[in-house]
């Protein structure tokens, strides 16, 4: 068995290039805006599909594939930095640009059913992704809710976690074995893993005095769909595929300066 090949998307980077030119332009017209740190705790409802095709080199025609999914919530921490220009105006418009780094320790689980134990099966298999370290760009439209002490705002970003990402599947041991008698065998293989996300979302902000406020968002994350492939003695061939969503919510601490 080889290492995974990791393949990184470059939609990230053109994307955060291009988020950061809208705003600098938009933040050209904007009235003085004001620099802000926070910090917040996050739960995450994620929702991952795993799924590999297994055939042989020899014979691409004959595939057998299994796909599972794995449903879990979970906690987190973020910490970020972000700048808010007021735009010009009556329409009380306000404009944010943030960056965020976020925690999550915890993992999830998933289960692969399989085919069967032979060379060419594919085989039940446990796997599990932590996501490390997740970080993104957001941009947030907003304005204040009249009557109500209220600001409302909507918001897209992109998204990158870093996580480590490890399956155990059994079967047999060798392509010219009989099991049974053989005794089934279990592999182990862990990589790190890089996923990207498209992000939208809405809250509510509300104001605590003049340089505190207390925020609280909903948001959605789609990752793009994450191939390898892996290759056995044999030649035979594992492509596999990872993708998922999550759509959680935030309570977030904020002070302007």
């Amino acid at each position: 068995m080889v290492g995974m090949n990791l393949r990184l998307g470059t939609l990230p980077i053109r994307g955060s290039l291009l988020g950061l030119c809208v705003l600098g332009a938009l933040a050209s017209h904007a009235d003085e805006g004001r620099f802000y740190l926070g910090l917040g705790g996050t739960v995450d409802g994620q929702s991952f599909t795993y799924g590999k095709t297994v055939y042989a080199e020899a014979n691409p025609g004959q595939t057998t594939s299994a796909e599972g999914d794995a449903d879990q919530t979970l906690p987190g921490l973020a910490a970020f930095a972000g700048y808010r220009w007021l735009l010009p105006g009556e329409s009380g418009l306000r404009l944010d640009a943030e960056v965020d780094v976020a925690w999550q320790r915890k993992r999830l689980d998933g289960h692969l059913e399989g085919t069967g134990y032979t060379w060419t099966d594919t085989w039940p298999e446990d796997w599990w992704l932590r996501r490390n370290t997740s970080y993104g760009i957001t941009a947030r439209l907003g304005s204040a809710l009249k009557g109500t002490g209220f600001d409302l705002y909507a918001l897209a970003g992109l998204r990158r976690i870093e996580s480590a990402f490890s399956i155990t599947e059994t079967g047999c041991p060798g392509p010219e074995l009989m099991c049974p008698p053989t005794p089934l065998a279990s592999f182990t293989e862990q990589v790190d893993r890089k996923l990207n996300a498209w992000s939208l979302g809405a809250g509510l902000e509300r104001s605590l005095g003049e340089r505190l406020s207390v925020q609280l968002e909903v948001r959605h994350n789609r990752y793009r769909r994450d191939s390898k492939d892996r290759l056995f003695e044999g030649g035979v061939v594992i492509p596999s595929a990872l993708s998922g969503r999550e759509t959680g919510a935030a309570l977030r601490l904020i002070r302007y300066f």
